[in-house]
C-alpha cells in the first residue's frame, strides 16, 4: 500500500514538473509563426525574434508582462510583427529601459516591414521604443497600443539619433497616449542635413505619419515636451488625431536643419483642464522655423477666452542673435553675412534673405544650399467656440530687430493664410485672388490670381475641396495661372491595410449652391467625409447667423457612402433678416462652414403711383 502511494506521488510530481517547464517555456514556434505565453520575459521574446524568419508574427497572449529591464533587439535583415492580444489585454509594465529597439543596426535601404500592435505599455520613464542607425527604414507601423501613465519627459517612441543620418517612413496609428501629465509620444531625428533630400516630400509617402491617435492628458506640466517633436531634417505628417493638453511641435534650422516638411491637418486640438498655463490655446501648434509647412482643417478648443493669437505659431531662431535665441554661434545670424544664406541684394533691405532652409523653403539636394521657395499655406483652421478663423502667427519672442523674424518670414511671399474662416461663396468672395488664400469648390476659384514675380515657387493659394478624395491645393504659379501645389497623401496610410482596425472618418467639407437666394428659393448643400462612412453617420447642421434661412437639424450619411445632402430654404415672404448666412456642419468636434446670402426683397410697387 505504501509502495503504491509512493509511485503515485512520483508520477504526479513528474507531471507537475513537465507542465511547469512547458508553461515557463515562454515562446514557441518556427518560421513565420511564434506564440508567447503570458508573463514571457524580454529574453523569451528575443529568442523568438532571433529564431523567426523574415515576416514572422510573434503573438503574445493576454496577461501581464514585466519588461522593466533589458531590450528586445530587432534585426535589420528581417521584418517582424510583435502582436499582443489587444490594448488592455496584453499589459506590459516597463521602466526606464528601451524595451524594443533596432539598436543602431539600421543600415542601407531597409524595405522589410516592422509592426508593434495590441499592447498596453504602462509606467514607462525613458525612451521606450527606439529605432536608429545610418539607413532608411521604409515600413514601420506602430498601432492599436495604449501608452499609459508614463513619467514626465519620457518618450514613448523614438526614431534616429544625432550622430547618424537616417530617414524614417511609416505610420503610427490608432494608439492612445494618456496619463496625469503630458509626455512626448514620438520624437524623430532625420538626416542631420536638409541637402540629403533631393526635392520636396510634401504629399508623399516619404514622411513619418501619425494618424487616428488619441492624446489625452489630465494636465500639461511639461509644455516644453510636445505631443511630438521632429528635427535633424526629418519629415512628419500629423493628421486625424484628437489631442488634449499637449502641443504639436517641431524644432527649426538651429537643430540640424529642423524639419524639411511638416503637415498638420484634420486634427482636434484641445487645451482644457489641468494646470493653468496657456489655457487659451497658445502654441497648440508650434514650429521653431524651417522647411515646408501646411496647416489646414484643424479645430481648436480652449478653456480660457478669447483664443490666443499664437494658437498656430511659427518663428525663426536665426533671425535673432545666437546669444539671445540660444543657438550655436557657428551657424551665425541670418543678416547678410553668412554664406549658407541667399543674401539677396540689397542687403539693407533683405537682411540675408532667403535664410538657410528657413520657413517657406523646400530642400533641393543642396543646390541652392538655402533651398527653393515653397511657401507655408494655412487654411480653414477654426476656433470651436466661435467658428472663427484661427490665423497663422509669426512670432518674434526675442523682439529681434534688423532683422526681425517678420523681415525673413513675410506674408504673401513666405506664407499665405486664408483670408476668412468661410468657404468661397463666389469666384471673388471672400478670397479674390490678390493676397492670402481661399478654399471651396473648384468652380468658385478666382479666375485671376497674383504670384511672386521675384522668385518662382510662390503665389496665392486655393484649396479646392471637391478635387481628389481629400482636396487639392492650387498655387498661382504665374499671373492668372493656377498650378497644382499639393495633394495630401493617401488616407488612411496604406500600411494600415496590414490589419488591425478601421481608420477614423472625419468631416471634410461643406458646400452649397447656389450661394445667393431670393424669397422662397432653395440651395442644395453637400457634406463630405474624408472617406466612406463605416456606419450610419449623423452630422449636426445649424444656421449660426441671425439671417433668416431654414436648415435641418442634421443630415445622415449612410454606411458605405461619403456624402450627404440637405436643403437650405429662404423664407417665402417678409418679414425676414437678410444678409450672408453661415451654415455650420459638425461631426465629432470638427466643423465645416458654407455661406449662403439672402438679399432683402425688392420693395413693393404701389400701382396707384404709376402714371398712365
Amino acid at each position: 500500500m505504501q509502495k503504491c502511494n509512493f509511485s503515485f506521488i512520483i508520477a504526479a510530481s513528474l507531471l507537475w514538473l513537465f507542465s511547469s517547464l512547458s508553461l515557463e517555456a515562454g515562446c514557441t514556434g518556427s518560421g513565420k509563426a511564434f506564440t508567447c505565453t503570458a508573463g514571457s520575459t524580454i529574453a523569451n521574446v528575443q529568442s523568438a525574434v532571433d529564431s523567426a524568419s523574415d515576416g514572422a508574427t510573434i503573438t503574445l497572449a493576454a496577461g501581464s508582462y514585466n519588461w522593466t529591464s533589458g531590450t528586445i533587439n530587432i534585426s535589420n535583415s528581417k521584418g517582424v510583427t510583435l502582436a499582443g492580444a489587444g490594448a488592455g489585454s496584453s499589459i506590459v509594465t516597463v521602466g526606464g529601459n528601451t524595451f524594443i529597439s533596432m539598436n543602431g543596426a539600421l543600415t542601407g535601404n531597409n524595405t522589410n516591414t516592422y509592426r508593434i500592435t495590441g499592447f498596453t505599455f504602462q509606467n514607462g520613464s525613458g525612451m521606450g521604443i527606439w529605432f536608429y542607425g545610418p539607413g532608411i527604414l521604409n515600413n514601420i507601423r506602430i498601432d492599436h497600443n495604449t501608452f499609459s501613465n508614463w513619467a514626465t519627459s519620457s518618450i514613448a517612441v523614438f526614431f534616429g539619433e544625432v550622430s547618424t543620418s537616417a530617414k524614417f517612413f511609416g505610420v503610427i496609428d490608432h494608439n492612445t497616449f494618456s496619463g496625469p501629465n503630458n509626455i512626448m509620444s514620438m520624437k524623430v531625428l532625420g538626416t542631420n542635413d536638409p541637402s540629403q533630400w533631393a526635392t520636396s516630400v510634401r504629399g508623399t509617402s516619404n514622411n513619418l505619419f501619425l494618424e487616428d491617435n488619441v492624446y489625452d492628458f489630465d494636465s500639461a506640466t511639461d509644455l516644453g515636451s510636445g505631443c511630438i517633436d521632429a528635427w535633424d531634417s526629418a519629415a512628419v505628417v500629423f493628421r486625424h488625431n484628437t489631442v488634449r493638453n499637449c502641443l504639436v511641435t517641431a524644432h527649426g534650422t538651429t537643430h540640424g536643419g529642423g524639419t524639411v516638411n511638416f503637415e498638420v491637418y484634420e486634427n482636434v486640438l484641445q487645451r482644457q483642464g489641468g494646470d493653468s498655463t496657456w489655457q487659451d490655446g497658445t502654441r497648440l501648434v508650434h514650429h521653431q522655423g524651417s522647411g515646408e509647412m501646411y496647416f489646414w482643417n484643424n479645430v481648436f478648443k480652449h478653456s480660457a477666452s478669447p483664443i490666443s493669437g499664437n494658437a498656430i505659431s511659427v518663428t525663426h531662431y536665426r533671425s535673432a542673435d545666437p546669444s539671445v535665441a540660444g543657438y550655436s554661434s557657428s551657424l551665425g545670424r541670418c543678416n547678410g553675412t553668412q554664406s549658407r544664406d541667399g543674401n539677396t541684394s540689397p542687403s539693407s533691405t533683405f537682411l540675408g534673405y532667403p535664410c538657410w532652409m528657413q520657413p517657406g523653403r523646400a530642400p533641393s539636394g543642396g543646390s541652392p544650399i538655402y533651398g527653393i521657395l515653397a511657401p507655408i499655406y494655412s487654411w480653414n483652421n477654426v476656433d470651436f467656440s466661435t467658428n472663427g478663423k484661427v490665423s497663422l502667427a509669426i512670432e518674434n519672442p526675442w523682439n529681434a530687430t534688423n532683422p526681425s523674424v517678420t523681415d525673413h518670414i513675410k506674408a504673401n511671399r513666405d506664407y499665405y493664410d486664408s483670408v476668412s474662416a468661410s468657404a468661397q461663396s463666389s469666384p471673388s468672395s471672400p478670397f479674390n485672388g490678390t493676397i492670402g488664400m481661399g478654399f471651396g469648390t473648384l468652380a468658385n476659384r478666382p479666375t485671376t490670381c497674383a504670384t511672386n514675380t521675384n522668385e518662382s515657387g510662390g503665389g496665392v493659394g486655393y484649396f479646392a475641396t471637391d478635387q481628389g478624395s481629400q482636396g487639392t491645393l492650387y498655387r498661382c504659379s504665374a499671373p492668372n495661372t493656377w498650378t497644382v501645389q499639393y495633394i495630401p497623401y493617401t488616407y488612411p496610410h496604406p500600411l494600415q491595410g496590414s490589419g488591425g482596425g478601421t481608420s477614423q472618418v472625419t468631416l471634410s467639407s461643406l458646400s452649397c449652391a447656389p450661394t445667393t437666394l431670393n424669397l422662397g428659393q432653395t440651395s442644395n448643400c453637400t457634406v463630405s467625409l474624408s472617406g466612406a462612412a463605416t456606419a450610419s453617420t449623423t452630422i449636426a447642421v445649424s444656421n449660426t447667423s441671425t439671417v433668416t434661412l431654414a436648415v435641418p437639424a442634421s443630415v445622415t450619411i449612410s454606411s458605405g457612402q461619403q456624402t450627404g445632402t440637405f436643403t437650405a430654404t429662404a423664407p417665402a415672404t417678409s418679414p425676414m433678416v437678410s444678409g450672408p448666412a453661415t451654415i455650420n456642419a459638425k461631426l465629432s468636434g470638427v466643423s465645416r462652414t458654407a455661406t449662403v446670402s439672402v438679399p432683402p426683397p425688392a420693395p413693393a410697387v404701389d400701382l396707384n403711383l404709376i402714371v398712365r
